[in-house]
């Protein structure tokens, strides 16, 4: 008891009384701590589609140029039936057409029966120009012989079966050689088998060969049929077709048209007359003449 006296007598003496009633004691608030929100009480934003915006759009602007064109149309309708009011329509005066057949001839085409076979004339290798006197007749379905190159020595075409078919002047005036006196051969110098014939009451020459040759016009061929038809003294006409090689075709059905084609064949010839003995070709060494290619370009 007598250390709190003490005590509280050291207190008092320390601090003044005025002192003391001029101190007020003020008690502090408890602070608490600033709670953090909540992250599942704000779900983030969901995340903006530009894909959905742009078809929107185009949406929109579709619908708003069908409106504009349906609105345009109407003001124009009205415009022209407000406009239209009172106008006069023209008068059209009619002119009669002439006849135009009355005052131009227009020729007449008669065209050629399905089935009827077409004529065509052999060329004069050096003139281009059609030879009198000799014509050929070939199937509907075979396009017309042109010339087998820019000398035009002779014409081609196919026939239906894929061989090719080939004719062409021979002599006096002409591209190629006459074959009288030579021996009928391939580019290469193998001479065909002959054979005696008469093509329209004509002595003429038949060669054929099957083996691998090939034509003036450097076509390798592997089958061969042809003839060789004195004309006149120094004229001659051949008429063949072969198979390439490398090309597909029948050359047993297309031999069949041939020999239609040879049977229609029509010939003014001034060598011998028509029903006359066949013209030999002459005997001849071939190793000491000349040979004569058969055409096919």
């Amino acid at each position: 008891m007598t250390d709190g006296y003490e005590v509280e007598n050291n207190r008092s003496m320390d601090t003044p009384a005025s002192q003391k009633d001029q101190m007020q004691y003020e008690e502090t608030p408890p602070i608490e701590p600033i709670k953090e929100p909540d992250v599942s009480m704000f779900p983030p934003p969901k995340p903006s589609s530009n894909a959905g915006s742009i078809v929107t759009v185009i949406i929109v602007f579709i619908l708003l140029f069908i409106v504009g064109f349906w609105f345009s149309g109407s003001i124009r309708q009205y415009v022209g039936t407000f406009l239209g009011k009172g106008a006069v329509e023209p008068t059209v005066t009619l002119v009669p057409t002439p006849n135009i057949s009355s005052l131009v001839p227009i020729p007449t085409i008669e065209a050629t029966p399905a089935g009827v076979w077409k004529s065509y004339q052999a060329l004069n290798g050096r003139t281009r120009m059609a030879y009198n006197g000799l014509v050929i007749q070939l199937p509907p379905e075979v396009l017309p012989p042109i010339c087998d190159g820019s000398a035009c020595g002779s014409q081609g075409t196919y026939l239906p079966n894929g061989t090719r078919f080939t004719i062409a002047l021979r002599g006096t005036g002409q591209v190629l050689p006459d074959f009288r006196g030579k021996v009928i051969s391939d580019l290469g110098g193998i001479p065909f088998p002959l054979t005696d014939a008469v093509v329209d009451g004509i002595a003429a020459t038949e060669y054929s060969g099957t083996f691998i040759g090939k034509t003036v016009g450097g076509y390798v061929f592997t089958r061969m049929r042809g003839y060789m038809i004195p004309i006149t003294e120094g004229v001659s006409f051949e008429i063949n077709h072969f198979s390439p090689s490398g090309i597909v075709s029948d050359f047993a059905k297309d031999d069949l048209v041939f020999n239609e084609i040879i049977q229609k064949l029509q010939i003014s010839s001034g060598v011998s007359e028509k029903g006359g003995t066949p013209f030999v070709t002459p005997t001849i060494n071939a190793a000491t003449s000349s040979t004569i290619p058969t055409t096919g370009f």
